[in-house]
């Protein structure tokens, strides 16, 4: 695996209601969930707070591909918002492939023994989602 530069890279399952938010170890190796924030109008301002707090050098946002891998709704509107990301920050964004992370991650919780109750909170999915979304772009042989 290529490191592009050192520094964190920050991982985000983008939702119409809430963003599940991750980020890597500086050495880009390990991805840890940190937070899942509400999709508001302070957002971008949260985001930009975690990117200079954390010193993060890239974002890697997930794509919800369909099944046969093309664009839909949701993938448009991840677009969108990776642009957003890009016009505001300056930083790399990468659209990152995420199909089937939220069943990973419900399915995560299982095999953890998180009981029931606490797998329903969505946040806690959000944020695990944007962590697997991150580890799978970290341990991707990436050469840019």
């Amino acid at each position: 695996m290529k490191m592009n530069s050192p520094g964190r890279i920050l991982g985000i399952d983008y939702g119409t209601k809430r963003v599940g938010i991750a980020v890597s170890d500086p050495m880009q190796i390990i991805a840890q969930g940190i937070s899942t924030l509400p999709n508001d109008g302070t957002l971008l301002k949260r985001i930009g707070d975690i990117i200079s707090q954390m010193s993060v050098k890239e974002v890697v946002i997930g794509k919800p591909l369909k099944l046969d891998g093309k664009s839909g709704e949701s993938a448009d509107a991840v677009s969108n918002f990776a642009q957003r990301l890009r016009n505001t920050f300056h930083l790399k964004v990468i659209e990152w492939d995420e199909r089937f992370t939220s069943t990973i991650a419900h399915r995560t919780q299982v095999e953890l023994g998180i009981k029931k109750k606490a797998r329903r909170n969505k946040e806690n999915i959000d944020k695990l989602a944007s962590q697997i979304i991150l580890q799978s772009y970290l341990d991707s042989p990436r050469n840019s």
